[in-house]
């Protein structure tokens, strides 16, 4: 089937793509998802963060990569990866779709890196598992689905080298966040709140989904970098060797207790006790989400090497993600979970308040606090919430 194809830019590739033309009443989001072969250009952010990630790791390795995705579709985030990434040796690109393969292809020759990249006609779990024998496996592998990478978690945790690292993306928030509960215990094993910072706990269901699928390899994984943006979260998750290291990743996992009445919540490693039923500020139900990753969503040096990776590249002009690169790093150290300002406003009849001010307040009272960067309105601290209420209501209260 022949179809209309437009050259774009990205990056330093140049690739054709499927050219949109909506049909009256149609939004271009739909009639993207109609296209023979997927192209979203509001995810180039996410491939930038890619571009850094990878960059970031080959600094650690200092080794030639050899990297996978096994789901290409254009073959556009691979290409760029070879282009942009000094020390890719090989690149592995796999789609089902006969389309996706031979449009991957050409984009490869027109980039010039067949020396580099190839691509395979294959389903994403089948090309994982032919490589998961020692030496066959990849420094690298990007699961970037559309909607779910649960089902490729296993192939790809045991397709990747025990230094390398998985990158995953899910844009299927709805079971993440709460709104979907079956659908997240079906996919993550975990059960999901709707909650103020449910975009915090779905990074966090994710990664514990994947720490447990690791680990049943032996193979331990923490967070290196995640973040949510858009529609979707990201995560970049760091492999190690060995029972006792894994043994140690799943000690970070446990649960997060929300209040029903004044909003609190609190963090439970490993499993739940009597303790969890009832809020120890008011006294209200508490219900539980998990089990899930209750530790750092990043880790400092890395997210200082990707920084640095930055200055040599293009991506640094890419203001937004650079400063959720920032905000993210400022999360390090801090309590799972955030306030939102409207919210506690809302529950204390007042007007809501800038969030700096509060910051400022908790702070000079001895907390730790900062905005979370996935919602602009967040609150990370370790004060307890009546503490934050305190400062919202300033000091007449």
């Amino acid at each position: 089937m022949e179809y209309p194809k437009a050259l774009v830019s990205e990056g330093m590739a140049r690739i054709m793509v499927p050219e949109i033309i909506p049909s009256e009443g149609e939004t271009l989001e739909g009639a993207r998802s109609w296209a023979p072969v997927f192209y979203n250009p509001i995810m180039k952010m996410n491939r930038d963060s890619a571009i850094l990630a990878l960059g970031a790791l080959q600094r650690r390795l200092s080794r030639p990569l050899t990297i996978c995705e096994p789901m290409c579709g254009t073959g556009v985030r691979g290409i760029r990866m070879a282009l942009e990434v000094s020390g890719v040796q090989e690149a592995v690109l796999g789609d089902m779709s006969y389309h996706a393969v031979r449009l991957a292809e050409e984009n490869i020759r027109m980039n010039g890196v067949t020396d580099r990249v190839r691509v395979r006609r294959m389903e994403a779990n089948l090309l994982l598992s032919l490589h998961a024998r020692p030496l066959a496996r990849f420094d690298y592998t990007d699961i970037d689905p559309y909607g779910t990478p649960a089902p490729f978690i296993d192939a790809a945790a045991r397709a990747t080298r025990r230094d390398g690292m998985v990158a995953l993306t899910a844009t299927d928030m709805a079971p993440l966040c709460g709104v979907n509960m079956r659908a997240c215990l079906r996919k993550y094993g975990s059960t999901s709140l709707r909650t103020g910072h449910s975009h915090e706990t779905a990074l966090r269901i994710l990664a514990g989904s994947f720490v447990r699928g690791a680990a049943v390899h032996e193979v331990a994984s923490r967070p290196a970098f995640g973040f949510f943006a858009d529609h979707y979260i990201r995560l970049y998750m760091r492999l190690d060797r060995g029972k006792r290291r894994a043994d140690e990743s799943l000690r970070e996992m446990g649960y997060l207790l929300h209040c029903s009445g004044c909003r609190s919540f609190r963090s439970v490693k490993g499993g739940l006790d009597e303790r969890g039923g009832v809020c120890e500020a008011c006294g209200s139900e508490m219900k539980a989400e998990g089990p899930l990753w209750l530790g750092d969503l990043a880790d400092e040096c890395f997210c200082s090497d990707m920084i640095e990776v930055s200055e040599d590249s293009f991506i640094g002009s890419n203001r937004r993600l650079m400063e959720i690169i920032g905000s993210v790093r400022r999360e390090i150290g801090m309590p799972p979970g955030f306030f939102v300002i409207d919210e506690l406003s809302s529950d204390l009849g007042v007007a809501s308040r800038r969030i700096e001010p509060v910051i400022d307040g908790l702070k000079a009272s001895g907390f730790k606090a900062t905005r979370s960067h996935a919602d602009s309105r967040g609150l990370k601290t370790d004060a307890p919430v009546e503490e934050v209420k305190r400062i919202i209501l300033g000091p007449d209260a």
